[in-house]
């Protein structure tokens, strides 16, 4: 496993579940979820309230490690729908301050996204459906945005994810990046911790994406992130035919 993979569009994929593209100095990452734990609370369910404390780390790693001239948040930045929590905008709050003071900042705004408008204003920071940067365009996923055919498309939304299994029968699940080289298409895994997702192998019939219409779940390749790093599994339709078979080729 290594770091970093190199896709074909001048994308960079990194164990930190971002997408840096070099040329234009641009880090992405999608599906923050600021503010889970009170919306689980509000469900019956407590958690320690550390995801803002694990986000804020691997961001200042990330700012250190690519020194961004931008960083472009893909998406739901934050969890509730209907309004913004006073954890939500505390927490916001802090992850834009964080990014302002190094580099610029850009929000596509993705489904969770309502009310984002009014704490973004205050950072003087962008707030679109999409934004392109050379031939390709980033959009949350939720829904299509115009883009020409053949171009790429990066998109967050899905939260996809890989369960494996390890060589004594335990099942772990992965954050992972979904690629389809033929028109293409990069989907991000979550950055939030609380986000594992839905696994692309046995859930793909899940997924809901507009962006995955007419696309055969097959045809896509699985990197997984573990531990800061990324490795290549291969496609969908390959680990499927491994692990019917037997195969322990992809443990982690």
């Amino acid at each position: 496993m290594s770091r970093e993979y190199n896709l074909p569009e001048g994308m960079v994929i990194s164990g930190y579940s971002l997408v840096y593209m070099p040329e234009y100095e641009v880090v992405c990452i999608s599906d923050l979820h600021l503010g889970f734990e009170v919306y689980m609370e509000s469900e019956g369910l407590y958690l320690p309230r550390m995801q803002l404390k694990i986000e804020e780390e691997r961001i200042r790693t990330i700012l250190r490690e690519y020194a961004p001239s931008t960083v472009l948040i893909n998406g739901d930045i934050k969890q509730e729908f209907s309004r913004n929590t006073s954890q939500e905008w505390l927490e916001i709050k802090k992850l834009f301050s964080l990014i302002t003071e190094r580099c610029n900042v850009v929000v596509v705004k993705g489904n969770h996204d309502n009310y984002i408008l009014n704490i973004a204003a205050k950072y003087g920071i962008k707030v679109t459906k999409s934004v392109r940067f050379g031939s390709t365009v980033f959009a949350h996923g939720d829904t299509v945005v115009t883009t020409e055919k053949g171009k790429a498309v990066v998109i967050g939304h899905e939260h996809p994810a890989i369960r494996v299994v390890d060589s004594v029968g335990a099942y772990y699940k992965f954050p992972a990046f979904i690629y389809f080289a033929e028109d293409p298409l990069l989907i991000l895994p979550a950055f939030s911790p609380f986000s594992l997702g839905t696994d692309v192998i046995s859930d793909w019939h899940t997924f809901q994406s507009p962006y995955l219409t007419g696309r055969e779940g097959d045809d896509a390749t699985v990197f997984a992130v573990l531990n800061g790093e990324v490795r290549k599994l291969g496609r969908v339709s390959s680990i499927r035919a491994a692990i019917a078979s037997g195969s322990s080729d992809f443990d982690l």
